[in-house]
């Protein structure tokens, strides 16, 4: 891996991307880093992995084992991971975060892979910059809002509800087995406590990011992009990902009744073989302005 790379966006050396001209108060976050997961093979596709809001870049693990061993695969370490305390958004949008991430790579990115906030930033990564971020990518539940949403108070409401949702279902994947074993209102409790501390910050940032991809160019997505959706995820429920579907250009998508928005390790080996056949049917060359290895050489 090389040194972090200058900010996209010119900014003083060690800025994070996206910076504005005055730094804001506080500590700024971490800078991104890309683990990496599997060496693969000399010439094998380079694969990101972006996780989600307070999540962590070892929750890839079950989906790595079982994806093409010859891939060079990376898990990238965003800001967001969990414990932020969300300062990140001050400093740069989560595409922009990404992109700083992908330019420490040392050939260009074959396959982007994220999962809820991280599938926003792969997103947003694919519609802004010089060039596309990687040649194709894959979006595992991300939040997506039709630009013909009207945004209202029950609209608001119910995006409050689904993000409780998504915490309990993340506390029960963390629990584990050990779930069976805790009392009820122990659980309640503990749920209770992990919604106080990421708080309403962070519910307005992830509300905030679900707005801002109505605003999205997906017009200018001009890679192969696969979308897998679940029947029981409440982010991309209600005919959202179909809408996101027929607006980019080159959109597939997978929508499974049975999973959940944390589908990548609930049922790491039905999205995995997902992402092989996509990727196994979809073998193109680098878009045009995304230099090629032998040109990065």
């Amino acid at each position: 891996m090389t040194a972090p790379p200058r900010s996209p966006l010119s900014q003083p050396p060690g800025t994070p991307p996206g910076a504005p001209g005055g730094t804001p108060p506080g500590t700024p976050p971490a800078w991104p880093r890309l683990h990496p997961l599997t060496r693969g093979d000399d010439g094998g596709d380079v694969v990101v992995l972006v996780h989600g809001m307070e999540d962590e870049w070892r929750g890839w693990t079950a989906l790595a084992g079982l994806l093409d061993p010859g891939w060079r695969l990376y898990a990238a370490e965003m800001p967001w991971k969990a414990g932020s305390d969300h300062a990140w958004r001050r400093y740069g949008t989560p595409g922009g975060w990404l992109r700083a991430a992908l330019a420490s790579l040392d050939a260009p990115a074959d396959l982007l892979i994220g999962h809820s906030l991280g599938a926003n930033a792969v997103l947003e990564a694919l519609t802004g910059g010089p060039s596309p971020a990687a040649a194709r990518a894959v979006l595992v539940t991300p939040f997506y809002c039709p630009p013909e949403l009207e945004i209202s108070w029950p609209v608001f409401e119910r995006a409050l509800r689904d993000f409780e949702q998504i915490i309990r279902e993340g506390l029960e994947l963390r629990l584990g087995r050990r779930l069976g074993r805790i009392d009820p209102d122990v659980a309640e409790s503990m749920l209770a406590k992990m919604i106080d501390r990421i708080g309403p910050v962070g519910f307005t940032v992830l509300f905030d990011q679900f707005l801002a991809t109505a605003e999205l160019d997906l017009a200018a997505v001009t890679v192969p992009s696969l979308v897998i959706a679940g029947g029981l995820d409440p982010a991309l429920d209600g005919g959202r990902a179909a809408a996101l579907g027929r607006r980019l250009p080159y959109g597939e998508i997978a929508v499974e009744p049975d999973f959940g928005h944390f589908c990548q390790v609930n049922q790491a080996e039905a999205v995995a073989a997902h992402v092989r056949s996509f990727a196994e049917r979809v073998r193109v060359p680098a878009p045009p302005g995304v230099p090629t290895r032998e040109e990065n050489r």
